[in-house]
């Protein structure tokens, strides 16, 4: 329960930018080891509509984006910055465990009582340890 109401708090004020993020829709397909052709069997879609969202000649629809952010295992916005879209001002990805962890050695078991931003989050565990 905490971790979802973590999820929800965060990912609606938070804006975090993460380095650590696969810079390309291909890498993050290479990651999972998969090809082009087994990526498009599993998104029911031609292997040449998967070569050109990696080439960046098109963009998937929406409904397509969602499949496969699905089957990549990443969010949407990991996605679309892969695609090379710009993602700023879009509220960012969270590490959950991270939020779980620093909110659990804090002794914050309710939402109403997380700051105002994971930093100041962050900052308040950092200054008790």
């Amino acid at each position: 329960m905490l971790l979802t109401l973590l999820c929800e708090y965060f990912s609606v004020i938070m804006n975090l930018s993460d380095d650590r993020e696969p810079k390309t829709l291909k890498t993050l397909r290479q990651n999972l080891q998969l090809t082009q052709e087994e990526l498009s069997r599993r998104l029911d879609l031609s292997f040449r509509t998967v070569g050109d969202w990696e080439t960046g000649k098109k963009l998937p629809r929406f409904d397509n984006a969602a499949t496969l952010s699905r089957e990549l295992g990443v969010s949407l916005r990991t996605l679309a910055k892969a695609m090379q879209i710009n993602v700023v001002g879009v509220p960012a990805d969270v590490d959950l465990i991270d939020l779980k962890r620093i909110a659990s050695e804090l002794g914050i078991e309710r939402v109403e009582d997380l700051p105002e931003s994971y930093e100041v989050l962050r900052r308040r565990r950092d200054r008790q340890n």
